[in-house]
């Protein structure tokens, strides 16, 4: 792990002190025995760009002062795929260079194996010609890939590389003469660095292909006691709201016609100790599923500020309305000791809540499900949220078919009386705010906001999330395995299919050695455009983008899965020059001529979408989060042959 250079965040060049935009690891990927020893890398590196003195590094991590510049200089160097290496050059055992052999090889002494490494390689730089001949084998394709990825025409190759070595004057003790197999396997490996250290197009036509592929830019149990501090027990939990929504469409003639949603979910995330209310997320569906308790979960750690304005006239915070992390700086991204929870299917589904609070390093309590008693503070929660909101909007179905303001509060017919999705957000977020501000019974008169500044006030330090999710909340998503794939010979390049569209980028799409292996694919359900993708070492390979059409107007899964749905039907068609989102609109407009007063939850989704992408047009600047092909393409005979193309 040594360096000719040294590398100090002094020298380091100002484009690379931002750590947000170094390559990353997925941690979780790692084995334990690589996961601590990383861990504890990163944690010496972000402090020491920060600027913290070298003396408090070593006392917290255990790095000394060489090992940390070291490093350093290993995070900053030119990776196989254009990047520097970044956090992936801090995982034990992963060479950010080649090994070079300087000894010469040695005569082979009969019966001895082994001795050889690097010979091959150390041949090659040492007489260009012979690399030129390998180049030229692949180039008039005597050297090529079978259907199956095995190495055609490599004896015929093999024996003409010897003739040229007799031809330099090596003899029977020079290498490859003095090997048993005169460095057959040795050829074979050199060959298919030779050919994937070339771009894709250069490789696929080495394969045989007549047409290459253009890359186009990609559009346990908790005891139960009492609870002596926040975060050491929080409860999470869904609740139907008992209220009529409204969706306002415009048709293909140009008239506006309202229409009544589906039901809708809200999902919590309450702190025990002090009543505060972390996160929440509003589930426009008729059921939710594990994207949106994930989702909840990411609300409730990440930071959330007060909104300067409301569409709603009139609507306002009172005095005393306060966010937890806005409020209390210090309970940003704090992560709790255990969870509770019930269980449901959904809670369950791929142990959705136990995979995420592996990652926060907290402990999970899956209680019966139907037993409010067992999560008496979120349920309560919930019962406050119906009697001052949701059974006091217009449209509120109440508690059942007898409950009187089901009636008093029938709009009886006059939809545009009904809230829609945008405005309950709001009114959410207004009385969430105002529920963590206002005085409490069960906190001796205090508000949960004084509950948690009593507590910061004392010194109390909270566990916080690692700063990789920070950067990427994404990554506490379920990770998708998916394989890539690609042709060599028919020039395909590399790309993965998920959840039925193709994803690749420019980094992806260059690694021909890729196809055919797994990738640890992360995704944001909410916006389907961008995925991020790792190999299964855990090293990043970065944002991958959707194909046309699908990397127009931000989409949620289960909208794509419902337009993908009536594809299959044959209900609508699309093709790459057209929007499958507007498609979809445009024929749930359609079906709305007739007298029908209920559209589904994905016509109010796709609708928001495409005023999304309108305005986001208008004010020329596109809503997509991510640009894969930001990265540059570059060749890889100047860069080396790193992990991603080995």
């Amino acid at each position: 792990m040594k360096s000719t250079t040294s590398v100090t965040r002094e020298t380091l060049a100002p484009e690379l002190r931002d750590l947000h935009c170094w390559p990353t690891v997925d941690a979780s990927a790692l084995p334990e025995s690589r996961r601590a020893p990383f861990s504890r890398r990163e944690q010496a590196i972000r402090r020491y760009i920060e600027g913290q003195s070298l003396a408090l590094i070593e006392s917290a991590t255990g790095i000394r002062r060489g090992q940390l510049y070291q490093l350093l200089a290993r995070c900053v160097a030119t990776h196989a795929d254009g990047r520097i290496y970044g956090f992936r050059a801090l995982v034990p055992h992963v060479h950010t260079r080649n090994y070079i052999r300087t000894k010469p090889t040695q005569p082979s002494t009969p019966g001895k194996r082994g001795g050889a490494a690097g010979a091959m390689a150390q041949l090659l730089e040492r007489y260009e010609v012979l690399g030129e001949f390998l180049q030229r084998q692949i180039e008039l394709h005597r050297l090529y890939f079978g259907a199956r990825g095995e190495l055609r025409g490599l004896r015929a190759t093999h024996r003409e590389f010897l003739n040229r070595c007799r031809e330099l004057n090596l003899t029977g003790k020079h290498y490859p003469f003095n090997q048993n197999l005169q460095g057959i396997r040795s050829l074979a490996a050199a060959i298919r660095r030779l050919v994937a250290s070339q771009t894709f197009a250069q490789a696929a036509r080495a394969a045989g292909a007549q047409h290459v592929q253009p890359l186009r830019p990609p559009q346990d149990q908790t005891p139960r006691r009492a609870v002596t501090r926040p975060f050491e027990i929080v409860e999470f939990d869904g609740h139907k709201l008992n209220v009529r929504l409204r969706i306002r469409m415009v048709d293909p003639i140009g008239m506006e016609r309202d229409f009544e949603l589906e039901r809708v979910w809200l999902l919590v995330v309450l702190d025990v100790c002090t009543r505060a209310v972390l996160g929440w997320h509003l589930a426009l569906s008729a059921e939710y599923n594990r994207h949106d308790v994930i989702k909840a979960i990411q609300n409730a750690l990440q930071p959330r500020r007060k909104r300067a304005s409301f569409s709603i006239a009139g609507l306002r915070y009172e005095t005393r309305a306060e966010f937890v992390s806005d409020a209390v700086r210090q309970t940003e991204y704090a992560t709790w000791d255990w969870l509770r929870y019930d269980n449901a299917r959904c809670h369950l589904a791929g142990e959705t809540l136990a995979a995420v609070c592996d990652m926060i390093g907290s402990h999970i309590d899956a209680g019966p499900y139907a037993e409010p008693n067992e999560r008496p503070y979120i349920e309560r929660f919930f019962g406050t949220i119906g009697g001052t909101l949701s059974h006091r909007l217009p449209g509120t179905t109440g508690t059942s078919a007898q409950d009187v303001r089901r009636s008093l509060s029938d709009p009886d017919g006059d939809l545009s009386l009904l809230v829609s999705s945008e405005e309950l957000a709001e009114l959410l977020e207004v009385s969430f705010a105002n529920y963590n501000g206002a005085p409490h019974d069960g906190l001796g008169g205090r508000s949960p906001i004084e509950a948690m500044q009593h507590f910061a006030q004392k010194g109390l330090v909270w566990r916080t999330l690692a700063q990789p999710y920070r950067q990427n909340l994404m990554l506490l998503q379920p990770v998708h395995h998916a394989a890539v794939c690609g042709n060599l010979r028919r020039g395909v390049r590399p790309y993965i299919n998920l959840y039925g569209v193709r994803y690749s980028s420019s980094v992806l799409g260059e690694a021909s050695r890729q196809i055919g292996k797994p990738l640890r694919v992360y995704f944001d359900p909410d916006d389907m455009r961008v995925v991020s993708a790792f190999l299964e070492n855990g090293e990043e390979i970065g944002p991958l983008r959707a194909a046309r059409p699908w990397d127009q107007t931000p989409h949620s899964l289960r909208l794509r899965q419902e337009i993908l749905r009536l594809k299959r039907l044959g209900e609508i068609q699309y093709d790459e020059s057209s929007d499958p989102v507007e498609v979809y609109l445009k024929y749930q407009q359609r079906k709305s001529r007739s007298k029908r007063k209920r559209v589904s939850l994905r016509v109010a989704e796709a609708a928001r979408a495409i005023e999304q992408r309108d305005t986001n047009h208008a004010a020329a600047s596109p809503a997509a989060p991510l640009k894969p092909d930001d990265i540059p393409a570059v060749s890889l005979l100047e860069l080396g042959k790193g992990q991603i193309f080995r």
